[in-house]
């Protein structure tokens, strides 16, 4: 049997450019760890830096923009962002790029932008299947936006991912249990699962502190996840991270710097992943 290639991700975090709406969980600062915007200057040092710590040379590595919108970013800086990645990509030191965005900022247009430099994979933040809840929310899209945009990424030659979330308010297991069967039926390839983190300075802080969230229990957030990863792997499409990249703001509530709420399933911060 064959040795399967060694993948590496150079991550480049984008926080909250672009995002046209404050998603009730939502403080990217926190989640990225970043707070000023992202020059190509940083694109480069990020690659320079990463490709330094690659040991294998015969490995597949690709350039992630992660965080908040990417394709709802102004389009000249998107540009300029994906022309410094591209540049490594010509010298063949890179394969491929990938994004992460909304659905309801995917279109024709944006997804011939993207082709033109090379990103092979489009991760969509889908978060729930029900519309109600995305409301609730404050995602600012409907699930319809999601099957459009889906749609259009795999007809035009992407690799299409989804994101879906744990534990958002009023949201039950039954909820997130559909959600996957209404994403298995958008064929993704990849998938992620976010159990909610109730951070700082969030709308979903405000409301934990006036009781009218209650965090969904650790037991239960495993137990959800695990029926999920069970669907999702019955179809063959796989699950690259359950939870949130563990960092030095995002970690155990009981550190002084951390920037997650105490009184949630954080206390316990969730970093199972394959990638």
């Amino acid at each position: 049997m064959k040795n399967k290639q060694k993948q590496y991700v150079i991550p480049i975090f984008v926080p909250h450019l672009g995002c046209p709406n404050d998603c009730i969980f939502c403080n990217q600062k926190s989640i990225s760890g970043q707070i000023k915007q992202v020059t190509k200057e940083d694109v480069k040092s990020t690659i320079e830096y990463y490709l330094k710590s690659f040991k294998e040379n015969s490995a597949y590595i690709e350039v992630a923009f992660f965080g908040g919108s990417f394709t709802a970013i102004e389009v000249s800086l998107q540009e300029e962002l994906l022309g410094a990645a591209y540049e490594y990509i010509k010298e063949d030191k890179v394969n491929a790029i990938r994004i992460s965005t909304r659905p309801d900022c995917i279109n024709k247009e944006i997804l011939k932008m993207l082709k033109k430099y090379k990103v092979k994979t489009i991760e969509l933040g889908v978060q729930s299947a029900n519309d109600y809840i995305l409301k609730r929310a404050g995602r600012g899209h409907s699930f319809e936006d999601v099957k459009k945009a889906s749609r259009l990424i795999r007809w035009n030659g992407f690799k299409l991912g989804h994101q879906m979330m744990v534990g958002l308010p009023e949201s039950t297991r039954l909820d997130e249990l559909n959600t996957a069967k209404q994403l298995i039926k958008l064929k993704p390839k990849m998938i992620r699962i976010y159990p909610v983190l109730v951070i700082k300075n969030t709308k979903l802080e405000k409301e934990l502190n006036d009781c009218t969230y209650e965090p969904i229990p650790l037991n239960q957030a495993v137990e959800t996840c695990k029926e999920l990863v069970y669907l999702f792997n019955k179809k063959k499409i796989e699950v690259i991270r359950i939870g949130l990249q563990n960092t030095d703001l995002i970690t155990d509530p009981s550190s002084k710097e951390s920037e997650v709420v105490g009184r949630t399933i954080s206390s316990s911060i969730w970093t199972t992943s394959r990638r």
